[in-house]
């Protein structure tokens, strides 16, 4: 159901009507090869209830956007939008939506929305229009909050966006430089980055040691420009390794901070998720501390944490990079599975952890710790989407 015309035809939708890229020539894409494994598992991870729940977020994404001017009014405008186009990229803009002749008639009825094509692509042209117009100069992409998040957020969005096209436009790649560059230049001595880039505020020293949570938003927009052919120093990813490596304790998970002054002594989940896809970003796939890292992610995914969609999102990814049972077992605890009844041998469908926090309104509940509706709905939809295997950065 995802082969080559279901993705060209989301590609264009995304393209062909864009005002920031050409149509693109549908033979050319470079999205993911779909495997006859991958297909029959996405048969089984795409149920009716996760379609309903995306179409609900989806919904209630795009009308906080127009309430909000693109999210300008809200907090972590410039992550909320990188966030919110990931999340329309990673569905194919609304193509998942129209039933194709593969799903069952079930599945067919639960896609059927309220909201066309037309106003996905438009919701993509704007949250892009407003990151382009929040970087600066010298490249950082700031609304004065999101800070080196958003920045992440955004340069991988943007290398997403123009990785998508056969025919991308130059606008799209020399924002995506920039941001690349400034990335490069904000990397502290130890290897890892901090809140705000170099030169623009107090905490901006390359004496800083760095913060694992910021560390995995600029290793991942490294990986996705080095994808797209956009040259990397070798210097900042060796040093990026090396902090990553110094910052995994004896237990597989991460160390916040790491250095002189830092708290090295315990890990925490949603940090050790980042840590994990630090290192698959940085070309680690087998070695002992990435096998640590993912029993780690393992024993400790269905513990409450103060951070829970930030957390998911990278657990999802990096569970999805390693796939098999582990994939298999994640996917139905976040999503959702049929569970059988010891008495009467019915089966029932069980909501997944995502599926349980979704509100009434179609949006995601609060974590302790996590303020901004949008940035919490975007992430999740984009767990939830995981097996359409769009993204190109989720190619394994």
């Amino acid at each position: 159901m995802l082969g080559e015309k279901r993705k060209i035809t989301a590609c264009c939708l995304l393209l062909g009507a864009s005002i920031l890229l050409p149509m693109p020539d549908a033979s050319a894409q470079s999205q993911p090869k779909v495997s006859a494994s991958d297909r029959r598992a996405i048969r089984n991870e795409i149920t009716p209830e996760l379609i309903r729940a995306v179409r609900r977020g989806m919904e209630q994404l795009l009308k906080r956007q127009k309430r909000t001017n693109s999210f300008v009014a809200e907090d972590y405008s410039v992550a909320a939008n990188a966030l919110m186009g990931m999340a329309l990229l990673a569905g194919g803009l609304g193509a998942d939506f129209h039933a194709p002749k593969t799903y069952s008639q079930e599945q067919a009825e639960a896609q059927k929305n309220t909201i066309g094509p037309q106003e996905y692509i438009a919701a993509l042209k704007q949250n892009t229009s407003t990151i382009l117009r929040y970087q600066k100069k010298n490249g950082y992409i700031d609304d004065g909050d999101s800070k080196m998040y958003g920045h992440g957020f955004a340069t991988l969005y943007l290398a997403q966006l123009y990785g998508m096209s056969a025919s991308p436009d130059t606008v799209i790649r020399k924002a995506l430089e920039r941001a690349i560059r400034l990335i490069e230049r904000a990397q502290g001595k130890e290897g890892g980055w901090d809140y705000l880039p170099t030169g623009s505020g107090v905490l901006t020293s390359k004496n800083t040691n760095g913060d694992t949570s910021i560390t995995v938003c600029q290793t991942l927009a490294l990986r996705a420009a080095r994808n797209l052919g956009i040259a990397v120093d070798a210097g900042v990813i060796d040093n990026a390794k090396r902090y990553i490596q110094r910052a995994q304790l004896a237990n597989g998970g991460f160390a916040y901070r790491i250095g002189r002054g830092a708290i090295k002594d315990y890990s925490e989940f949603p940090r050790s998720a980042a840590g994990v896809c630090i290192l698959y970003s940085l070309g680690d796939y087998t070695s002992a501390k990435m096998r640590q890292g993912i029993l780690y992610l393992e024993k400790n995914y269905q513990k409450d944490n103060n951070f829970p969609f930030y957390a998911q999102y990278y657990c999802a990814q990096a569970m999805f990079q390693v796939g098999g049972q582990r994939w298999k077992d994640y996917f139905s605890w976040i999503s959702g599975r049929f569970e059988k009844n010891k008495i009467t041998g019915k089966e029932k469908w069980e909501k997944g952890e995502l599926l349980k926090r979704q509100l009434s309104d179609g949006s995601w509940k609060a974590g302790l710790m996590e303020r901004s509706s949008s940035v919490r709905t975007a992430m999740a939809l984009i767990v939830l989407q995981l097996p359409y295997r769009f993204l190109p950065i989720h190619e394994r």
